[in-house]
């Protein structure tokens, strides 16, 4: 099987693994108008004065979800906010990033008691009961032998969702630099 990595994009004006989730509130807010105001992302419109309040509290409430189904199914968190990766082969995460850095990690290098996944993005899927699947990296790895590879894997993700994406929460900052918000 080949070697599988979590990708995280980021805009380059931006610091690499950062989470809006980690600031005070107060602060949060005012970074979003920040980053509103910059439009140095794809993902801007969220941070708008007419949206951040409605993403702040569904993000919360999917924090919340992840977080409790991860100690449930024996995840360590070091954080009560994790850091947000995609499993790499989503196809449409280049038209969205095209300008953007990209950093990797080894999927291997991560312990399974530091990582948990969804379908989609987490929010999508708090917000769409039918589209809650979590797991942990164990059933990922198995899920990519039953599939005959990850390509395969994310194209029936594609099928069942509506779009290839595995989304990845790190719950421990030790294999990022500066990870801390």
């Amino acid at each position: 099987m080949n070697k599988i990595f979590l990708v995280n994009h980021r805009p380059a004006a931006h610091e690499p693994f950062k989470s809006i989730m980690r600031l005070p509130k107060e602060e949060a807010f005012a970074l979003a108008e920040k980053l509103y105001e910059d439009k140095t992302c794809e993902a801007t419109h969220r941070f708008g004065p007419d949206e951040f309040a409605k993403y702040y509290a569904t993000r919360l409430k999917a924090e919340e979800w992840l977080y409790d189904n991860f100690v449930s199914r024996g995840g360590k968190p070091q954080t009560k906010h994790p850091l947000y990766f995609y499993v790499h082969g989503w196809d449409l995460a280049p038209r969205f990033w095209a300008e953007n850095i990209t950093e990797k990690i080894a999927l291997a290098d991560i312990e399974p008691c530091d990582i948990s996944f969804t379908f989609g993005d987490s929010c999508g899927a708090v917000e769409n009961p039918g589209m809650h699947h979590f797991f942990m990296k164990a059933e990922l790895l198995e899920l990519i032998h039953a599939h005959k590879g990850i390509v395969n894997l994310l194209q029936h993700v594609s099928q069942k969702i509506g779009y290839g994406m595995i989304e990845a929460h790190l719950w421990a900052d030790r294999y990022v630099e500066g990870g801390n918000a």
